[in-house]
C-alpha cells in the first residue's frame, strides 16, 4: 500500500483505501429516451465546442411540481427553456426571443432554479465576467403548471440585478433550493486566478432577493515548490444540503501565480451560508481564504493535473462524498511523462478519486480502477450506494480540444455502502458520441430514484446544432 505523503502530499489524518475488483451489486435499467430538441447549439472557441451540459452548471435540468424542466441554447442562439409533464410527456419550449446569444465562449452557460415556496423559476445566463443577465417567471408557474400557460410572456425582463440598485458582474451562476422552500444564488466575481463567491437569498414569500454576502475570499498567501501567489480563486464542486439542514461545499483553489488548482478543500454552514465553519467543527471568523485553519481536507500539489468543478453529494447519514480527477507519481510515469509537465496531465494519466468525510470528521479516499473521463457527477440513494456519471474520453474524438470536452461515451459507475464503496465497477454504457459533460436530474433522483441525465450529440462539424436528449435510467441494488 502506498503511502499517502509519496503519492501527491495527502494529509497524514487522510486514510487511503484500496480498490477492489469486485462487481459492484448494482443495475441500471433505461426508462426513457425523449427528444427535447433536435437542433441545439454548438460552438468552436478556445474552451471546446459544448454550451450545452457543462460541469458548473447547477443546474440546468430541474424537476418540479410533476414536471421536468431543461435550459439550454438552441441552434439559432435562443436562450430556451423545455419542459414536459412526467414521466413521458412532449416537450414544449420556450424560445425568448428578446436575446440575443454572441458567445464561443464556453463559460457562457445557462442555469436555472425554481423556488418551491412561490413557483418561479429563475434562469441567469451568458457571463465570463460580465453584467448580470437574469430574468425570472411569474409567482405560480412551476407550482401550478396545469394552470398557466406556457410561454414567454410568463417570465418578465432580463435584469442586470438581484437586490434593488446594485447591479453585478458575475461568472459561474448557481442556484439551489434551501430547506423549507427558499432559494440561493451563487456566483464568482473576479476572474480565475482572482475572484471571490458570492452568495444572495431569494424569500419566496416577499418576491425579492437580498443578504448578499461573501463565503470565500482570494487573500492570501501561497507558497509551494512551483512559486509563491498573493491571489486565487475557489473552483466549488457544489453546494448540497445535507441532513439537518447543514449546507456543505468543497472546492479546489486555482493561483493567480501558475494556472493549475491544488487541494481539496471543505467546509459547511449550520445557517443557510451565514456562518462557515471548518472540517473541525470550528466557525471561520471570515470568509473561507487559502490560509484558513481546518479547511485543507486533501493535500493535492499544482503539479499532478488536478480538475476543477467536479461532483459531490451528502448521504443519508451527513457524509459529503467528492470524485476529483487529478494524476499520481505512478500513472504519470506510465504515461511517460512527469509532474509539472502538462496542465492537466496527459488524459492516459487522469483517474477519479472517491473522497468521502466520515462521521467522525476524518477525511477517506480510493482511486477508482480506470482511466477518467470527462468531469463527474456523483449520486448517492436512499440506502447510500454511490452512483458516477462522465463522458467516456475516445482517441479520435472528433473537434476534441483535448482538454475537456472530447466525444464520448456516458458511463454510469457504482460502488455499494455494503463494500463501504470499495466495489466500484462500470456498469453500464450509452453509446454516443455525446460532446457534453454529463448532468443529472438532482431534484427527481432525489423524490422518485429516476435519473434524469441530459446529453447532446457531437457536431460532425463545427458549429452544427444537434439533438439535445433526455435519458431516464432507474439505478437499483441487486437484492
Amino acid at each position: 500500500m502506498k503511502t499517502v505523503d509519496k503519492l501527491f502530499g495527502m494529509l497524514p489524518a487522510m486514510i487511503i483505501i484500496g480498490t477492489s475488483a469486485v462487481w459492484a451489486g448494482l443495475t441500471v435499467t433505461r426508462i426513457g429516451d425523449s427528444l427535447v430538441d433536435s437542433n441545439a447549439l454548438t460552438i468552436q472557441g478556445g474552451f471546446g465546442q459544448c454550451i450545452n451540459g457543462l460541469s458548473f452548471q447547477q443546474d440546468a435540468i430541474v424537476s418540479h411540481g410533476g414536471y421536468q424542466y431543461v435550459a439550454y441554447y438552441d441552434g439559432n442562439r435562443r436562450v430556451c427553456l423545455a419542459r414536459r409533464k412526467l414521466p413521458a410527456g412532449d416537450w414544449k419550449i420556450i424560445r425568448f426571443a428578446d436575446y440575443d446569444f454572441k458567445s464561443n465562449d464556453a463559460h457562457n452557460t445557462i442555469s436555472m432554479g425554481i423556488c418551491p415556496k412561490d413557483g418561479t423559476i429563475h434562469l441567469s445566463f451568458d457571463h465570463h465576467g460580465h453584467p448580470l443577465h437574469y430574468r425570472v417567471s411569474r409567482k405560480g408557474a412551476a407550482s401550478d403548471p396545469e394552470g398557466i400557460t406556457w410561454g414567454a410572456n410568463l417570465f418578465g425582463p432580463v435584469k442586470s440585478e438581484l437586490e434593488k440598485g446594485k447591479a453585478i458582474s458575475i461568472t459561474y451562476p448557481r442556484f439551489w433550493q434551501r430547506p423549507g422552500g427558499n432559494l440561493q444564488f451563487c456566483y464568482r466575481q473576479g476572474g480565475s486566478g482572482n475572484g471571490d463567491r458570492m452568495l444572495v437569498d431569494y424569500d419566496g414569500e416577499t418576491g425579492k432577493w437580498g443578504n448578499t454576502q461573501q463565503i470565500d475570499s482570494r487573500k492570501g498567501l501561497f507558497k509551494d515548490g512551483l512559486g509563491e501567489s498573493l491571489s486565487r480563486c475557489s473552483y466549488p464542486n457544489g453546494y448540497d444540503y445535507g441532513p439537518g439542514g447543514k449546507l456543505h461545499m468543497t472546492w479546489v483553489w486555482r493561483e493567480s501565480s501558475q494556472g493549475s488548482n491544488h487541494d481539496l478543500m471543505y467546509a459547511y454552514s449550520e445557517d443557510g451560508g451565514n456562518t462557515w465553519l471548518n472540517n473541525a467543527w470550528k466557525t471561520l471568523p471570515e470568509p473561507a481564504s487559502v490560509n484558513s485553519p481546518g479547511i485543507k481536507v486533501a493535500e493535492i500539489g499544482r503539479a499532478y493535473g488536478l480538475m476543477n468543478t467536479h461532483g459531490q453529494a451528502v448521504d443519508s447519514r451527513g457524509r459529503i462524498h467528492v470524485v476529483m480527477w487529478h494524476c499520481t507519481n505512478e500513472s504519470l510515469q506510465a504515461a511517460g511523462s512527469k509532474p509539472g509537465e502538462h496542465r492537466w496531465g496527459p488524459p492516459e494519466a487522469r483517474r477519479y478519486y472517491h473522497y468521502f468525510r466520515g462521521r467522525e470528521g476524518r477525511w477517506h479516499w480510493r482511486e477508482l480502477p480506470w482511466v477518467a473521463g470527462n468531469r463527474p457527477k456523483i449520486f448517492i440513494d436512499k440506502h447510500d450506494n454511490a452512483y458516477l456519471i462522465y463522458g467516456s474520453r475516445r482517441q479520435s474524438a472528433k473537434l476534441s480540444d483535448g482538454h475537456l470536452h472530447a466525444a464520448g461515451d456516458l458511463v454510469i459507475a457504482g460502488a455499494t455502502v455494503a463494500s463501504n464503496w470499495e466495489d466500484w465497477k462500470i456498469i453500464h454504457h450509452e453509446k454516443g458520441p455525446f460532446v457534453n459533460e454529463m448532468l443529472g436530474d438532482f431534484y427527481r433522483w432525489k423524490k422518485e430514484g429516476v435519473l434524469s441525465v441530459m446529453v447532446q450529440e457531437s457536431p460532425e462539424r463545427p458549429h452544427d446544432a444537434t439533438p439535445l436528449r433526455i435519458l431516464d435510467f432507474k439505478l437499483a441494488e441487486k437484492r
